[in-house]
């Protein structure tokens, strides 16, 4: 059975649903129950993308954009345990691309944390680069 993956721009009447995905995802890895810093944002700021991943309509991941210089920053990205190994990430962030290819970006950048090493080999066999290593391991695919 082939699930169906699209990326959806999060509008205020989302907000609640992309708040609880970011918490679960943030508890999951680190067990932070913190609010996330400048959540709000996302909702308000022309260089801030809150988006939803859904797999046959339903919503099943997040991600959050910085758009900086002549690129665009995966600040957040997860998909829901049960859609992980399915496909759901890759195109998630194949959409991610066109949209930032579309708005004129020259490159998609995820930073990996140095205690998330297990995320990396995905980004990588996705196309993105280790560009830095410094805390943090900056990876870069050009679009």
């Amino acid at each position: 059975m082939t699930v169906v993956v699209a990326l959806r721009e999060a509008g205020l009447d989302d907000c609640e649903q992309v708040r609880r995905l970011l918490a679960q995802y943030l508890f999951e890895f680190d067990g932070r129950t913190d609010p996330y810093p400048d959540f709000d944002a996302y909702w308000g700021a022309p260089e801030r993308l809150p988006f939803l991943i859904e797999a046959d309509g339903e919503a099943v991941g997040l991600c959050l954009i910085r758009v900086r210089d002549d690129g665009w920053s995966i600040a957040e990205f997860s998909v829901v345990p049960e859609h992980r190994r399915t496909g759901t990430g890759r195109a998630a962030v194949e959409a991610v691309a066109g949209l930032a290819r579309a708005a004129g970006a020259r490159h998609l950048e995820a930073k990996v944390r140095l205690d998330n090493r297990v995320a990396l080999p995905f980004w990588l066999a996705i196309g993105f680069r280790e560009v830095t290593t410094s805390g943090v391991i900056v990876t870069r695919r050009k679009l």
